[in-house]
């Protein structure tokens, strides 16, 4: 009995003693899964990142490249617009901001008055891979005394800019219109301590040779108004009677008065740089900024291929010679601007910007 005692109880201590090394062994490999679970999670977060981080930064460098190449076009084309028109307004600070294949830039504009730099307001443009000149812009509206003039009829009420600046208007010397402006007679209310613009229309065309000689010295000529219409674009401004019918089909007459132009869509010759100081060949600079704008497809492309061919000879190019002034704004104060009263080619005149001389 004691014999099969002993070896029961050694049996036992077997079984006890595998049962212990097989939980030590199951407790081992359990350790060794979990371990590897998560050296292989580690890992796999690790490459994550690496690639993530890897397409961020090269989805950002062809991000930039993209709108570094979209933005070269707009800008050149903004820039090379304002060049050919804004009639003594140039682009200030310029801010520009990026996004995900597109991109924003903000600018402001100012006007040199006699030297004095004169905030006009600010725009912007965008930019991207899809064109989206206007972004999210859908419509502007204003009322009448913020809006721009277009004809005749538009002289009964002074038109500004959301500033309080007073719009400049210009008047075709190939026209005849009922009444003209006269800002000239406005001079004795202006007090000595202000400076001004203002536009001059003259009563044909001259060269800019003849329009430098013919002003006095006493003004500061700042701009060139020049012919950029061919000869259907002038029928379209005159006077016009047209039918028209009422919904009930009732016909009825509308008379449109002659056409004129606003400073904010004249074309022509800036005579000075941002920095105020006179361009030495002010006539090349505009020819640069027109060919410069017909390079690219832009939303302004097809206004610089029209001004370009309504302006160019029987050959396709453009000299100084073929420039025709129609006219001009000029600066100065009220008793400098005095000096124009009178003078006979100068056929209407109105008020710009006043500000103070300091």
């Amino acid at each position: 009995m004691t014999d099969n005692k002993n070896n029961q109880e050694e049996i036992q201590d077997e079984q006890e003693l595998d049962s212990l090394f097989d939980d030590m062994k199951t407790s081992k490999l359990k350790k060794a899964v979990r371990k590897a679970k998560w050296h292989s999670i580690l890992r796999n977060v690790i490459i994550s990142f690496l690639v993530l981080g890897v397409v961020m930064i090269g989805g950002s460098i062809i991000n930039r490249g993209i709108l570094d190449k979209t933005w070269t076009p707009a800008q050149i084309a903004v820039d090379s617009f304002n060049d050919i028109s804004a009639p003594n307004n140039y682009i200030g600070k310029t801010s520009r901001y990026y996004g995900i294949l597109s991109g924003r830039t903000e600018y402001t504009t100012f006007k040199i008055i006699e030297g004095k730099v004169v905030y006009t307001g600010e725009n912007e443009y965008n930019y991207g891979l899809f064109k989206d000149y206007q972004g999210n812009w859908v419509a502007t509206e204003s009322p009448l005394i913020l809006g721009q003039s277009w004809d005749a009829g538009d002289l009964e009420l002074q038109r500004y800019n959301e500033l309080g600046q007073r719009e400049m208007v210009f008047f075709y010397p190939f026209l005849d219109y009922p009444d003209y402006k006269n800002d000239l007679q406005l001079l004795d209310n202006i007090a000595s301590t202000k400076v001004m613009e203002m536009a001059l229309s003259f009563d044909k065309d001259y060269s800019m040779e003849e329009v430098n000689n013919m002003l006095p010295e006493s003004v500061t000529l700042s701009w060139y108004w020049l012919d950029d219409l061919n000869e259907q674009e002038k029928a379209d401004s005159k006077p016009r009677t047209v039918e028209q019918q009422k919904p009930d089909g009732t016909p009825y007459i509308v008379d449109y008065p002659p056409r004129l132009r606003s400073e904010r869509t004249v074309y022509g010759i800036k005579a000075y740089n941002p920095n105020g100081t006179p361009l030495e060949e002010p006539e090349q600079h505009f020819i640069w900024a027109l060919k410069n704008g017909m390079k690219y497809d832009t939303r302004f492309k097809s206004e610089f291929e029209r001004v370009f061919q309504n302006v160019a000879d029987e050959d396709g190019e453009i000299t100084k010679e073929d420039f025709r002034v129609l006219g001009v704004v000029v600066t100065g104060d009220a008793e400098s601007l005095k000096n124009l009263q009178s003078l006979p080619f100068i056929k209407a005149t109105s008020l710009g910007v006043i500000t103070d001389k300091y």
